[in-house]
């Protein structure tokens, strides 16, 4: 069984911050995953193609709020490490998404980018 993946940081289009700000889904992934997110996912691209359907994901259900349809996602719950150092957060998996397979969106109670020190290009462990 899969216990590590490994990538590197990547640039997104900030998307992501938008939607780790709707009430709906901080209030879900803190029930879930006993945090709430920082507003904004840290983009990881691995070297290769994973199905995260076989990993047990948490399913999200679509949700209605302020008159728009979001759709749901998928958790899994993960730690993220740099060197010996890991932060508990997830991977977050949208039904909808424009990444390619290979692309990996995290959340965590924390800005990683800042916290971890990371920049494009930097190589993360995701403890599953």
């Amino acid at each position: 069984m899969l216990n590590k993946l490994f990538g590197r940081v990547v640039s997104g289009k900030g998307e992501g911050k938008h939607y780790m700000s709707l009430p709906p889904y901080k209030e879900k992934f803190k029930n879930i995953l006993g945090f709430e997110p920082y507003e904004g996912t840290l983009n990881v691209k691995l070297g290769y193609i994973i199905n995260l359907n076989e990993l047990n994901p948490i399913e999200v259900d679509d949700f209605y709020y302020k008159n728009n349809k979001y759709y749901g996602v998928k958790l899994i719950p993960v730690r993220i490490c740099i060197k010996d150092y890991c932060v508990n957060g997830a991977i977050v998996y949208p039904k909808k998404t424009e990444h390619p397979n290979n692309v990996i969106e995290l959340i965590a109670p924390i800005k990683l980018r800042k916290y971890l020190s990371l920049k494009n290009n930097d190589m993360v462990k995701i403890r599953l």
